[in-house]
């Protein structure tokens, strides 16, 4: 081994002393893998599996293994005290290097220890180990599960039940039990107290009512069912069921009935959403809302719904896994244990409801993590089926009966209750009675007569609204996944299922025929170009979403000329998206771009914006959480950076430690290996990045921010003042264009002008400037602030406008419509401001 090491590394000059009891192979493996972390790390942390020497280890003997888990132990154990310079210097990322490895080890399912191995590990981690034990760093969850496995044949030795005493002693002792610490406690005193027939616990409410339900069921109804939770008791070791535990499930139903097994399961689950409604309306953590036993019998619950495929229990399931995954301030998800129980029942549901549920999984939870597995998830069952990705998730898109004016009516009597399609965030319920008018309410012969069929109607609604979402943000994502489909596909997807018709009538689609394109609409039964024609024939064709980035100037003006004169209004922003160009000053830094450098934003709501944008991206605060903004484009092979700086925000942290501030820096573009100059990234990737980049800093900044002037830190005053009233960024330059067709065709177009980057409105008492880009207003003659936040509850008065979603646009134009009719303000903090020249 040692010469394989000296071919890969270089010969060996380690400075580390090797422990006396420890094979010298064991100890020179150890230190080339903590040399290779160090030589590859980016910032503080590692990837183990890229390491050529933990490839290496993955094929030593368990012998070999054990002997490496042993040294890791030891050396945590001395805190590489005299072992080596470098690694003390790189202490910290030394431990997460061992940590990390550790865990890996002990979980691997190639190595299988004796009790008096685990006896060994346990005492020295127990007995030399000296202050606070931190659960994950010492690998006891693993570690546990090996004591399990190892004793479930012959029992706990009363050694090794001795050291585990110890263990759940040094917990108990410390000063404050974290939720972890919990867990690792109850799982001792679980392990110690050895099998049970099965394990319930009475603590809390969902466990008194599975043993109420238990004893509600009399003789071989009792039985089967005391049977099914020692089946539910089985394989707490496993993240998911196992192909045995399923089929044992199978006879589990048979015996005590299907439909009683999914009505009480509907009420196990409904006792739990409650409880996680309470936490999260308390804002307060109970890490043990349920017990560790509950919480495997509720997961077994879950698991079993994949069998049982009813819509009642899946939407319950759904339910639950939202809640479960919901972030609590401070803590993060509550159960992530149930979360991944749904995703999992999804994933082996018939494919068209188990991808749509994952899919609105994937749109409301934003944790990298629960976005990697809900990935994964889709992708299995897209490759079960047969299909890409993208194809399984357009499939799976439910239609819900919609009609062709996307509403759905259900009759209740002489009552019509009837849920129609809005825009792509409204859904509404309305009535219509026996004289045919139209009420907001639910009429109270539908209540009293028809109220599982009401609960069932206003289900429908929210799946309706939750579907439309998540719709809107994939079909968004298409123009970055280089999508195609033929014209029977594309009809069969985006005009005979009424859900994404709504959709696809109202974008903008390009059909190519023996290599000549033609960008069209469906529009009133029939396809238009751009011109109004109408004699079009794409059945032969290709299909794909059009974008501005790839079409001339002239075709894009032609689009919103038709939209504005047709009244179409795009689900996003398409004919008047953004478009974003390589600079003459990117073509001169080349290999990045200073555009959106030198900004101020705020920092949590950066980081919600790039969750929602797909970006991955962590919080930063005093310790060491570095990390850059990336998007990972895989259709293209591309990802992009967007470079952050903390140093000239450090003092800007809240209590936890968390940066409120970040100061932006470059955008950097790379392929699968190298960074790309500018001027060679595609287009359509180019323009779609920077339009979220510009986002991020239009949102985030503090020149968005219209009370930020007046409560916020001196330094930055001149910043916020070049924002909220300088140079429009291409969004503004957008705004401003839809703002000049748009003002001339409203009843306040007399009171209002343009100079500038401003739009100039004539009120009664003053004339006011509105800045395009950042919505502020500052009042002539003398360019005094006037600070508005902006209602946005209130709808505008009935204007068209050609998209959805520029939340800037909207506020612009309510501030003018206001101003136009300053004399008229009642708003007491407006007018001191107005009155006070």
């Amino acid at each position: 081994m040692k010469n394989f090491f000296n071919r890969i590394f270089g010969s060996h000059n380690s400075e580390t002393q090797k422990p006396v009891s420890f094979d010298n192979e064991v100890h020179l493996f150890l230190s080339e893998l903590v040399n290779e972390s160090i030589r590859l790390k980016k910032g503080y942390s590692i990837q183990l599996s890229k390491l050529e020497t933990y490839k290496i280890l993955k094929a030593q003997t368990e012998a070999f293994k054990k002997d490496t888990i042993r040294l890791l132990i030891y050396y945590k154990n001395i805190n590489y005290r005299g072992v080596n310079n470098i690694w003390a210097k790189e202490s910290y990322f030394v431990n997460d290097v061992f940590s990390k490895l550790l865990s890996l080890l002990m979980r691997s399912s190639e190595i299988n220890f004796s009790q008096d191995e685990l006896l060994e590990l346990s005492n020295d981690i127990v007995l030399k180990k000296k202050g606070y034990i931190n659960t994950s760093e010492w690998a006891f969850t693993p570690l546990l599960s090996s004591i399990e496995k190892a004793i479930k044949d012959n029992g706990l030795t009363s050694k090794l039940n001795q050291s585990l005493t110890l263990i759940e002693n040094r917990f108990l002792r410390q000063n404050y039990i974290y939720s972890d610490d919990a867990k690792i406690i109850n799982r001792i005193a679980s392990i110690k107290e050895g099998p049970k027939a099965f394990s319930v616990s009475s603590k809390d409410k969902l466990g008194k009512t599975i043993i109420e339900t238990t004893k509600e069921f009399k003789g071989e109804k009792q039985t089967a069912f005391i049977a099914l939770l020692n089946h539910f008791s089985k394989g707490t070791e496993k993240s998911n069921p196992t192909q045995a535990w399923l089929k044992d499930s199978e006879s589990q139903i048979a015996l005590i009935g299907k439909m009683l097994l999914i009505t009480t399961c509907i009420s196990w689950i409904d006792i739990v959403i409650q409880l996680l409604k309470e936490i999260h309306k308390n804002k307060s953590y109970e890490f043990s809302f349920i017990s560790d036993e509950n919480v495997q019998l509720l997961r077994s619950t879950i698991w079993l719904s994949s069998l049982l495929k009813d819509d009642d229990l899946n939407q319950t399931i759904e339910d639950l896994g939202l809640w479960s995954f919901k972030k609590l301030p401070g803590h993060g998800a509550v159960s992530v244990k149930l979360g991944n129980a749904c995703i999992y029942a999804f994933s082996k549901l018939p494919y068209k409801d188990g991808v749509s549920r994952l899919t609105k999984f994937r749109m409301k939870i934003k944790y990298p993590s629960v976005q990697s597995l809900i990935t994964k998830a889709i992708v299995r069952v897209a490759e079960a089926e047969g299909k890409t990705m993208d194809e399984i998730e357009e499939l799976a898109v439910q239609a819900f009966n919609l009609d062709n004016d996307y509403q759905i009516i259900r009759e209740f009597d002489s009552y019509k209750g009837i849920i129609k399609i809005i825009d792509s965030n409204t859904v509404t319920l309305l009535w219509e009675n026996e004289n045919g008018k139209l009420i907001r309410t639910v009429p109270k012969h539908v209540k009293d007569n028809f109220s599982t069929e009401l609960n069932e109607l206003k289900r429908q609604l929210k799946d309706i609204q939750s579907n439309l979402s998540a719709q809107r943000n994939r079909i968004e994502k298409i123009f970055l996944s280089k999508r195609e489909w033929q014209f029977s596909q594309w009809k069969e997807l985006y005009l005979d299922n009424k859900l994404l018709a709504f959709f696809g009538t109202k974008l903008i689609w390009n059909f190519t025929i023996d290599e000549k394109t033609t960008s069209a609409i469906f529009h009133n039964n029939k396809f238009v170009n751009a011109h109004g024609s109408v004699n079009i024939d794409f059945e032969e064709s290709m299909v794909e979403l059009w974008h501005p980035v790839i079409s001339s100037v002239e075709e894009v003006k032609l689009w919103r000329d038709w939209l504005f004169e047709n009244q179409v209004k795009q689900p996003f922003k398409q004919a008047h998206r953004e478009v974003y160009i390589v600079t003459d000053a990117e073509n001169t830094t080349n290999s990045y771009s200073n555009r959106f450098a030198a900004h101020v934003i705020r920092q949590h709501i950066f980081n919600a914006l790039c969750r929602e944008r797909g970006w991955r991206y962590q919080l930063q605060g005093q310790w060491d959480s570095y990390n850059t903004p990336t998007l990972t484009i895989p259709s293209w092979k591309y990802k992009v950076e967007f470079w952050t700086e903390t140093e000239g925000v450090h003092d800007s942290a809240n209590d936890m430690g968390i940066f409120n501030y970040l100061q932006t820096d470059q955008v950097r573009f790379y392929d699968e290996s190298n960074q790309i100059n500018m001027i060679d990234v595609p287009a359509i990737v180019f323009s779609e990045s920077m339009r979220d980049v510009d986002l991020f800093v239009g949102v985030t900044s503090i020149g968005a921010d219209p009370n930020w002037r007046d409560r916020g830190e001196e330094r930055f005053h001149g910043y916020w003042s070049n924002f909220s009233f300088g140079e429009l960024a291409v969004s503004g330059i957008e705004r401003k264009a839809l703002l000049e067709n748009l003002i001339p065709k409203l009843h306040i177009k007399k009171a209002c002008s343009f100079e500038g980057n401003f739009l100039v409105v004539k009120g009664k008492l003053r004339t006011y400037k509105i800045h395009m880009g950042s919505g502020n207003i500052l009042m002539k003659p003398n360019d005094q602030y006037l600070c508005i936040v902006a209602d946005r509850s209130k709808k505008n008065e009935d204007i068209f406008l050609p998209f959805e979603g520029d939340s800037t646009l909207s506020t612009i134009l309510s501030k003018a419509f206001m101003l136009a009719n300053d004399d008229k303000i009642k708003d007491k903090t407006i007018m001191s401001q107005i009155e006070n020249r």
